[in-house]
């Protein structure tokens, strides 16, 4: 085993590019040949030590170094770029005609998107004050309810509360004493005010019935045995409650009638699991075991936005082989997906923001001509006030870019995943589509088809390359509480659902006749020269059997359950594959590639650390997001990656047992199975999700980041 000499690798070498030289590597070892570039595929041929080997070209794949052969492919180096042996052309130069070199002349102007109209959303019901005070509620009491959005002009504090000051009034925004947010600023700038501790507990504004059918409790004034008892309420007594809150050694409910408020305990807190005096009533389906919302106060740390020496070393890794690739006609857009931004879950959840940033900040130093946000913002595993503020702030992070920003629908985005599996069907928390359009269109929603759906499409100014935004998750709004009101004509491929999960877009994924009759219209309407790149959370591609998507895509419970028109659009796609240059994907949490019926179908892995598959053991605290660079004349693709990216790889079924498929946060840590067992055991629909996930392997083909179409 020999070093190579120094600079026989480019450093800018792209996973996929090929390396258009011949000649004859003589292995120091026997070495097997496989039929595609990746450590799982196929064995070919053995090829013994000391016998010549000729190649045709030479290849960069899974982060491995390959030598192109007649029958396969052959391994010769790893990433450490020690060689198998010796190569009498040792010089891994791309072709010029395969990768053409950056000419020094200006690039294409990048459109700049900046804002100076201050926008707020309400993350609970708030009623205007006449004056910046407490107490000066105007006699009219109107009100804004949560999810409402409004146009500010100045923040003003008294007595450790920040007011915004508004043409109708002035609205509570912040309390400096106890730290609470009444909802979140949307701007060009993040604007997250300082963290404060605080010693009174949060109230967690849920709706929801309780039955206390194991003993009667007394209501008290206020959350506290020692305050002054207003009333008691026998066993089997049913209560509506607008709250939740939690001391050291008890639950209450907030009960809420004429305007006032008056409490009662409802469980008792233990160390590992709580002792409950009835039962959870919840839209019509009874629940004992819920996850109450204190429990995801998992850490307190003060996010740090400084930059780390590893992510120092791959900024300027991207920033070198960006400059290398970079055409004066190159288009160039940042795409980051399944950041699962969360300020309150863990230290990996709050990072998230920290990625954002570094992220916008890059597309903005680079002049790029937009940026793409692939789905699941937010992870959607809070009360329905705190994913609001979430959301804001990561939408605003985004928009320091000050460059035109589009966010895909993604099934945790709108918090529906805590609504069902968390909190019995409450759909009173899940985020409407009008508070989700306030969130992440007002500053950047003329791309929209519809206003009230989240796909469309944006032509890059200059061009000919457009951005089709496609949603997934396309399951409209209902105004009922009825839990068996809704149904759809269109039949499921795979389990069969009836009239259910109504608001529930966390559970399946869905494309309407209208969004489907839209891309057809657009994809027929499209230049003769013009090239479009498609984003969607989730894959397009329809599973129909509960196995994995082969030849492509790591197996999802979610693929195995799409409903509505996913051939129709599939189909689209297929019918115009000459002027598709790829659709991009996500929400595996896996890196994967494929190029079928003409297409090339790439998704990416997530940027949250602790929920990759490849890396359940060992998560390096850095992102990953991609810079895609689009070569119209050359019909080239190539995605440059910022931070971790997946090898070609695989989970078996033991490692599901273990570690569930990723999709689902409550699954424990190794830790955790070691220390000590579950408390609060899963509901049955959880384990029926699970098991779905757990009836395959899930194979991934890793990286790659050289694409022609």
């Amino acid at each position: 085993m020999k070093q190579l000499q120094k600079n026989t690798f480019i450093d800018h070498l792209i996973d996929g590019q090929k390396v258009c030289q011949s000649g004859f590597f003589t292995p120091d070892r026997f070495l097997i040949s496989r039929k595609q570039p990746n450590g799982l595929s196929s064995r070919s041929q053995i090829y013994p030590a000391h016998r010549p080997v000729h190649y045709l070209a030479k290849l960069k794949s899974d982060g491995r170094y390959w030598l192109v052969l007649e029958d396969g492919y052959l391994c010769i180096a790893t990433a450490k770029r020690v060689l198998y042996g010796h190569d009498n052309n040792p010089i891994w130069q791309a072709s010029t005609q395969s990768l053409p070199k950056a000419a020094q002349v200006p690039q294409l102007p990048a459109v700049k998107f900046d804002t100076d109209k201050r926008f707020f959303v309400t993350a609970e019901p708030l009623v205007f004050r006449t004056a910046p005070e407490w107490s000066a509620v105007n006699s009219k009491r109107k009100m804004l309810y949560t999810g409402c959005l409004i146009v500010y002009n100045k923040i003003l504090v008294n007595q450790g509360i920040s007011y915004l000051e508004t043409q109708e009034g002035f609205l509570p925004y912040y309390n400096s004493q106890t730290g609470k947010r009444y909802g979140v600023i949307v701007s060009s700038k993040l604007k997250r005010p300082a963290k404060v501790s605080s010693n009174h507990p949060t109230i967690f504004k849920l709706h929801g019935q309780f039955r206390f059918s194991r003993r009667g409790v007394n209501v008290y004034q206020s959350p506290n045995l020692q305050s002054p008892i207003m009333g008691h309420l026998n066993r089997g007594t049913i209560v509506d409650y607008t709250g939740k809150l939690a001391d050291r050694h008890r639950g209450w409910l907030q009960l809420t009638h004429a305007g006032q408020h008056s409490y009662v305990p409802f469980m008792s807190r233990y160390r590992n699991h709580g002792h409950y005096f009835g039962r959870e009533i919840t839209g019509s389906k009874a629940v004992s075991r819920l996850r109450e919302p204190w429990v995801f106060n998992r850490t307190d740390a003060t996010v740090d936005l400084s930059t780390t020496p590893l992510e120092h070393t791959a900024l300027r890794q991207v920033e070198e082989q960006l400059a290398n690739v970079r055409q004066p006609d190159s288009i160039v857009i940042g795409l980051i997906n399944d950041t699962h931004y969360d300020a309150h879950q863990s230290t990996y959840s709050q990072r998230a923001l920290h990625d954002l940033l570094l992220f916008s900040h890059f597309a903005r130093n680079h002049d790029f001509n937009g940026i793409v946000m692939n789905g699941d913002l937010v992870d959607g595993n809070q009360p329905l006030n705190r994913t609001i503020i979430d959301t804001g702030d990561a939408v605003s992070a985004l928009a320091e870019s000050r460059l035109p920003v589009f966010i895909t629908q993604g099934n945790h985005d709108d918090n529906s995943g805590f609504a069902r599996y968390l909190n019995g069907y409450r759909t009173e928390q899940v985020m409407t589509e009008q508070t989700a359009l306030h969130l992440r269109n007002r500053l950047n929603n003329q791309w929209l088809a519809n206003q009230n759906n989240f796909y469309g499409k944006y032509k890059v100014p200059g061009t000919t390359i457009s951005l089709i935004i496609l949603n997934t998750f396309d399951i409209r709004d209902s105004h009922s509480d009825v839990y068996f009101d809704r149904d759809y004509d269109d039949q499921p491929n795979g389990i069969h659902w009836t009239g259910i999960l109504q608001n529930i877009r966390h559970s399946r994924s869905r494309i309407a006749s209208q969004q489907a009759a839209w891309l057809t219209k657009t994809l027929d309407q499209l230049a003769p020269d013009e090239q479009v790149i498609v984003f969607t959370h989730d894959s397009i591609r329809s599973a129909t059997r509960k196995q994995a998507v082969t030849p492509f895509w790591t197996y999802d419970w979610f693929a195995n359950n799409q409903q509505g028109d996913f051939a129709r659009v599939y189909n689209s796609l297929v019918k115009h594959r000459q002027q598709i240059i790829a659709v991009m994907s996500g929400h595996t949490h896996v890196d994967d590639w494929s190029r079928e019926d003409d297409l090339n179908w790439i998704t990416t892995t997530c940027d949250i650390a602790d929920r990759r598959k490849t890396s359940r053991l060992n998560s390096r605290t850095i992102g990953a997001w991609d810079v895609l660079v689009i070569n119209p004349k050359q019909r080239q693709l190539l995605r440059l990656r910022y931070g971790w990216r997946d090898r070609a790889g695989r989970i078996r079924h033991w490692q599901y047992q273990l570690f569930g498929d990723g999709t689902d946060t409550r699954r424990r840590t190794l830790k955790e199975i070691f220390k000590r067992p579950d408390p609060q055991p899963l509901s049955g629909n959880a384990r029926y999700y699970q098991n779905q996930n757990k009836q395959v392997d899930q194979v991934w083909r890793g990286f790659r980041g050289y694409f022609d179409y």
